[in-house]
């Protein structure tokens, strides 16, 4: 093997021209370097020029200044609608609700996120080369990033909303299916006929593509063909079949449990099953007798009300600094649909006595046995807030919100959904609904005032010092959420389902409880949480104003759900940008500190006004509890 000669290496200079060369070199990085900490420098609260965010230029914008920027031209989306064609025939669609306390848009966006992205472009990178460089390539104008907005849609209130614009559109497809005869018992077959569906996959991806930057085209609205996957002659091949299942009938459905000393049962007669029979297909593709479960919900109504036992989690109760128990942890069942349906398929035309009702067990998250080991026993944080002037229904919901946390106990680490929390939210398990406009027509929704539980519970969690998963602002400034410490708004949360939600973790070594108190003398409402503290301490600065928008010219919409010359108004909301600090300061002398943006939306007066031709007429005196202003005749 060869060496290199050491000395020769040693002995090398390099030339005046090389030496010259990384001089040049070294002194152009330093100037870069220097040039861009002074961009940075210059710009370390605000974002990078030449920066846009859904076609807003926002270069050189602070957050809160590009929140208002961005946010009006979010709100000026929303006011021109959206139109939507379909062979020829336009129509235009709202795109804002007047619905809940905040008031929600079908195409959602959460503009501080989004400036919070625009914020971060040219800041944050693997590599340390691009996060020195970057800044000063904007600032040239040599680097520019064009960021296209994260606009959600709600997708099951669109839906709707377009099928009651385009009422003729869609055509029900009727499967193959099979005829009984009341006198002789005959089968015979209907055979299939198509029907025509709006292709919402479709649209919603057109739309999705076309929202990114806040400016709306006309959608056009496409369809479908659906059809039958059996023919006529599929369906003859399982006639016998069927003439064998109902000769055999009826049939026996039992369940037994523990706490009962007789089976119950339920009769499943000829007669159910000439209408609950239908020709189909198994997992596998093979042709086989099925049951048709939609017209099975009765049936499946009356099983469910024998049967089901919700699941009951162990809740406590503090008395005098000690933990008490007031509700035993339990298991639940309820029925299984699907499986009760396959074990009745399974016995078909069989002389079987009794088919068993097919159950699942539900176990509860926290049992009674975790309580001596809870280590509960101071309060952590109390957070509060102020329903005066809610309306009855509103404050029933709220009520019974309340209710469904109290005591809820949340081990560590456990992260909370409100939302999984407070369902389901329907007249069965609770809440009350409320009219709302939406569109031309005043409909009912459920559930209104949760917002209240989900704006109390937010500033528990910050007085407590817990970590805040997810929280969004409402869109509107609702003054049941102003701040008690300066009323101004900023420190609320909005929920609805399915989504935003309100998230937060129990960062803590030791399980944390819950407790409401619902006071209606006074009209507060307290939640606060109990465990053992780590010595952290926790607090959030009073909301500040950025900026305060107006909120544009009343819109008048023409109905006829109203009687001739009624009219029914959601009042006007100004728009508003506003910030405040969450910061806790941990045993170990770490802190943790976060700034919360909101960004409030501006909403004009709207008016539904009946015109001359109606189909129905609301009563004079009725008014909105969901919506935080009233909907109220004028």
């Amino acid at each position: 093997m060869k060496f290199p000669d050491v000395h020769r290496i040693l002995a090398y200079r390099p030339s005046r021209r090389v030496t010259i060369s990384i001089v040049v070199v070294v002194g152009v990085c330093v100037v870069v370097v220097g040039a861009s900490a002074a961009v940075r420098t210059t710009y370390y609260d605000r974002i990078l020029p030449h920066v846009t965010l859904g076609g807003v230029p926002v270069g050189g914008l602070t957050q809160g200044e590009a929140i208002t920027k961005v946010q009006a031209a979010y709100d000026t989306m929303l006011t021109n609608n959206l139109a939507l064609s379909h062979n020829g025939s336009t129509k235009t669609v709202g795109l804002r609700v007047s619905s809940d306390e905040s008031s929600y848009a079908l195409l959602d966006m959460d503009v501080p996120t989004e400036v919070a992205r625009a914020f971060g472009v040219g800041r944050y990178s693997n590599h340390k080369l691009e996060s020195q460089i970057f800044p000063m390539l904007h600032s040239l104008g040599i680097r520019s990033e064009n960021i296209s907005a994260n606009v959600t849609t709600r997708e099951e209130q669109l839906t709707g909303i377009i099928r009651d614009a385009f009422p003729d559109i869609e055509t029900s497809m009727m499967p193959t299916d099979f005829t009984f005869s009341d006198t002789d018992g005959a089968i015979t077959i209907s055979p299939a006929k198509n029907g025509t569906a709006i292709d919402f996959d479709r649209f919603f991806l057109t739309l999705h593509n076309d929202v990114g930057d806040l400016m709306l085209t006309p959608q056009i609205i496409k369809t479908t063909t659906l059809a039958s996957d059996i023919s006529t002659d599929d369906a003859k091949t399982l006639l016998d079949a069927a003439s064998k299942a109902l000769s055999a009938a009826p049939y026996t459905v039992a369940y037994t449990s523990e706490n009962r000393t007789e089976p119950e049962t339920w009769t499943v007669t000829k007669m159910n099953l000439m209408d609950w029979l239908v020709p189909s297909k198994n997992d596998n593709g093979s042709l086989v007798l099925g049951l048709e479960k939609e017209k099975m919900t009765g049936f499946f109504t009356e099983l469910h009300d024998g049967i089901d036992v919700d699941a009951q989690n162990a809740r406590f109760s503090m008395t005098n600094n000690v933990v008490q128990e007031f509700a035993p942890s339990h298991d639940g069942v309820t029925v299984n649909n699907d499986a009760t349906a396959q074990a009745i398929t399974d016995f078909l035309g069989t002389e079987n006595t009794e088919i068993l009702v097919m159950v699942d067990v539900v176990h509860p998250d926290v049992t009674t046995e975790t309580v001596n080991n809870l280590g509960i026993k101071e309060i952590l944080g109390v957070g509060t807030s102020d329903f005066k002037n809610s309306p009855s229904n509103r404050i029933k919901n709220i009520k019974h919100g309340a209710e469904k946390l109290n005591g809820l106990l949340i081990a560590p680490g456990e992260i909370t959904s409100l939302l999984e929390k407070l369902r389901p939210f329907t007249v069965e398990d609770g809440y009350l609904p409320e009219l709302v406009i939406k569109g031309t027509e005043i409909k009912p929704e459920v559930g209104g005032g949760l917002c209240q539980i989900g704006t109390t519970t937010f500033r528990a969690v910050m007085n407590s010092g817990l970590h805040v998963v997810e929280r969004r602002n409402h869109s509107l400034v609702v003054s049941y959420y102003n701040d008690p410490s300066n009323n101004n708004p900023g420190t609320d949360a909005t929920i609805y389902d399915p989504s935003p939600d309100f998230k937060f973790e129990n960062d803590t070594a030791n399980y944390i409880l819950l407790t409401t108190e619902v006071n209606e003398t006074d009209k507060k409402l307290y939640f606060t949480f109990w465990g053992t503290s780590d010595n952290r301490k926790a607090s959030y600065s009073p909301p500040q104003v950025l900026s305060w928008s107006g909120y544009g010219d009343p819109v008048n919409t023409e109905t006829d759900t109203l009687a001739p010359g009624v009219e029914k108004c959601q009042a006007a909301h100004p728009g508003a940008t506003t910030t405040f600090t969450y910061t806790v300061v941990y045993a170990d002398g770490t802190t943790h500190s976060e700034d919360f943006f909101s960004s409030y939306r501006s909403l004009p007066k709207i008016c539904l006004v009946g015109k001359a031709a109606t189909t129905e007429t609301l009563p004079s005196d009725t008014t909105s509890d969901v919506t935080e202003s009233p909907i109220t005749t004028e």
